[in-house]
């Protein structure tokens, strides 16, 4: 008998000593479990490049899941999926302004090229490295300099219209609000729109000649014959107003095709949303 109490006492102990063992791993994986966050703006400190421009920024917007940052010459942006540790930027795009500096292209050409090839992230106070594997592809630091010179939206407007037999689109963004209208007889929903949109058509809007768009030729000339729907980009700011030639609907000149994309990506969910 005393030997079948002390057998049911070993049990119970060992019983107990993995129940509490099970419970630590569990805290243990759910604190593990919790993602680090990027939010917010990093000046890129370290890649692998001779001369490292000063000013290369990568975004994060949380809320959103987009990346977006300044490369050397163009503004870019794309969107970004976090797995644990593990990150990976899709749909990464940028402007088309033209640079004749070559450092500030090579720097450009490596950030691009760096943030496609990366596969994971570390962070640490308030760095963060990004990773193909093991190998350290780009180091940055956070922005804490809440002076930072910010874009003006003063005076700013970029309307697209894009017209055909029996239909119209026509997506108008000023003073952080923006205006959409599918139809000629159809009245133009007005609302909102949010920081990082308009802050992103700022910059791509900043990176344009304007005074050179109006000799933008378009790739194709299909809406000449009712080929495709006739589109047009006018952008005012600052009191002068600039409009593009003609051009195809889904075809413009590659000079605007990145601000053309974001504003009818913007018009598309803004719709959605609705």
């Amino acid at each position: 008998m005393k030997t079948t109490t002390l057998f049911l006492f070993a049990i119970i102990l060992n019983a107990c000593s993995a129940s509490g063992k099970t419970t630590s791993n569990i805290t243990n994986d759910t604190k593990n479990s919790v993602q680090p966050s990027l939010n917010g703006t990093y000046i890129v400190s370290n890649m692998d490049v001779d001369n490292l421009a000063e000013n290369l920024t990568i975004s994060f917007d949380e809320a959103t899941n987009k990346v977006s940052g300044f490369s050397g010459c163009n503004t870019f942006f794309g969107s970004y999926t976090i797995i644990d540790n593990a990150i990976t930027f899709k749909g990464l795009a940028s402007t088309r302004k033209m640079c004749a500096d070559k450092n500030a292209i090579l720097n450009e050409t490596k950030i691009l090229a760096a943030l496609g090839e990366t596969t994971h992230f570390e962070t640490k106070d308030d760095v963060i490295t990004l990773l193909n594997a093991k190998t350290e592809l780009i180091s940055a630091v956070k922005s804490t300099d809440n002076s930072e010179k910010k874009l003006t939206q003063d005076g700013l407007k970029v309307e697209y219209k894009a017209s055909a037999r029996g239909h119209l689109k026509e997506i108008i963004l000023e003073n952080k609000t923006i205006s959409i209208q599918n139809g000629h007889n159809v009245k133009p929903e007005i609302k909102a729109c949010n920081n990082e949109d308009w802050d992103m058509i700022l910059k791509m809007v900043t990176d344009i000649n304007l005074k050179n768009i109006n000799t933008l030729e378009p790739p194709s000339k299909a809406h000449q014959y009712d080929g495709a729907a006739l589109a047009g980009l006018t952008i005012t700011k600052d009191g002068e107003t600039y409009t593009t030639p003609a051009f195809d609907a889904g075809n413009p000149n590659k000079e605007i095709k990145a601000l053309v994309d974001l504003v009818n990506n913007i018009g598309t969910a803004t719709k959605e949303k609705n």
